[in-house]
Formats: structure tokens, C-alpha cells, sequence
């Protein structure tokens, strides 16, 4: 198990070095659904010993909200391990491109039936909430992969995926 604020400036590094700014509040979208995916993957185990609540902005972790209110702490921070590391990349990866709002709605969807998030008074979500609405169970994919990456030639990174033929047209 790793700090929160550790894990949260795994994140702001991962922005940084793609160049992006990385809000508040998707900070804590990120942190959020990490702990639910890996929840939801580990049989409700928690990636990260966290107190989410969630407001009418959305997930909220208040102790890592205070520690960075005044931007990244000048503290010692130790790496994850090369698993969390691939997890958190898997996460990074799949929602890096959504905006704070987008988050939130994804976690308002997948929530719908769970008091503390439709509520949104903020109240405790705990990891069996958030295994609840990230597992398997209610009917959609939720498997966080990391996409095989490597290196051309010319030293370009590039995607490998699988390969299919295309389907022939019938007349």
C-alpha cells in the first residue's frame, strides 16, 4: 500500500512530463478511480489508505486536497512498485484525456445506486462501495490494461495491437 500524496504526485509527474496541467479536481477524479479499479480488481482491497468523500464536485480526498492546496510538497516521496507503477500507467492511460467534469460524470453513472454518491453530501465511500460500482458485476468491462508499447527504427514509440483482417463485403 502506498501513501496517497505519494501516489498523487506519481500522477502530477506523469502530467508534467506529457506536458500537461493536471487540475485539482481530476487529481482527485485519478485518485479516486484508481482506488476503485484496483477495489474492484483485489476483492475490495484499497491501492491506497484514503478517506473519499464525495461533494458536489466530486470525489474528494481531503487530507491529499490539504496537502497540495498550496501546491506539490517539497517532501520525500518514495516510487511505487513496478506493479502499481504499470497499474497507475493503465489508469493514466485510459483517462488522461477527460476533463475534471467528464470524471465526475463517469463516477455519478457508475454510482447511480450507491446513496453516498448520489447524494453527494459528503459521506464516505468506502472501497466496498466503490468494488461495488467498479466490478464486474454490473455488466460492463472494467479491466485496466497497459497497452504493449515499443520502439520503431526510427526510435518512435508506437502502440502494438493486435492485428485483424478486414471482413470481406457480401453482395
Amino acid at each position: 500500500m502506498s501513501p496517497p500524496v505519494d501516489i498523487a504526485i506519481w500522477f502530477l509527474d506523469r502530467a508534467r512530463a506529457e506536458d500537461t496541467y493536471l487540475q485539482p479536481r481530476k487529481l482527485q477524479c485519478l485518485l479516486f478511480l484508481a482506488q476503485a479499479h484496483f477495489s474492484a480488481a483485489h476483492d475490495g482491497h484499497c491501492l491506497i489508505p484514503a478517506f473519499f468523500v464525495i461533494d458536489e464536485c466530486g470525489p474528494l480526498d481531503p487530507n491529499v486536497y490539504c496537502a497540495l492546496q498550496n501546491g506539490r510538497p517539497d517532501i520525500e516521496k518514495t516510487p511505487p512498485s513496478a506493479v502499481i507503477a504499470k497499474f497507475l500507467d493503465a489508469i493514466w492511460t485510459r483517462y488522461k484525456n477527460a476533463d475534471a467534469l467528464r470524471l465526475d460524470q463517469l463516477i455519478a453513472r457508475r454510482g447511480i445506486d450507491e446513496q453516498a454518491v448520489s447524494d453527494r453530501d459528503r459521506s464516505e465511500v468506502t472501497s466496498q462501495v466503490t468494488k461495488r460500482m467498479f466490478g464486474s458485476g454490473n455488466g460492463t468491462e472494467n479491466k485496466i490494461t497497459t497497452p504493449t508499447l515499443a520502439e520503431t527504427a526510427t526510435g518512435r514509440k508506437v502502440t502494438i495491437t493486435k492485428w485483424t483482417p478486414a471482413r470481406k463485403k457480401t453482395s
